[in-house]
């Protein structure tokens, strides 16, 4: 059991560092108006899973993004080709489920602000 917080401990050490890049809280400050919006307009509750995974998935591949990017900066230190590639195709995952989640996001609440 004592196993099972500690694990928590470091998943907390983890967001402290998440909230360190610009683009985490960038997109916390995203989900926080979602959710606002979800709120506001009262969304049913399929809607309300769309939204939550989205948050969970856009937040999820920016953490792997920063962990990708921090361990390729471990391995090499200098500019490396090769080290590049792999940072820009990990920060072009994120780029993909950000634009799937906003055009999601886009489906379910425009419609609310011409109903509303």
């Amino acid at each position: 059991m004592k196993k099972f917080f500690k694990s928590f401990v470091f998943a907390r050490c983890g967001f402290r560092y998440a909230f360190k890049e610009q683009n985490f809280v960038i997109e916390i400050f995203c989900a926080i108006t979602v959710i606002g919006f979800s709120i506001f307009f009262k969304i049913n509750k399929i809607e309300w899973l769309i939204v939550l995974i989205n948050i969970g998935i856009v937040l999820m591949a920016e953490l792997f993004n920063t962990a990708i990017e921090n361990l390729c900066d471990l391995m090499h230190t200098e500019i490396h080709p090769t080290i590049k590639i792999v940072k820009d195709i990990s920060a072009a995952a994120v780029l993909v489920v950000a634009i799937c989640a906003g055009v999601s996001g886009c489906i379910i609440f425009i419609p609310h602000f011409f109903i509303n």
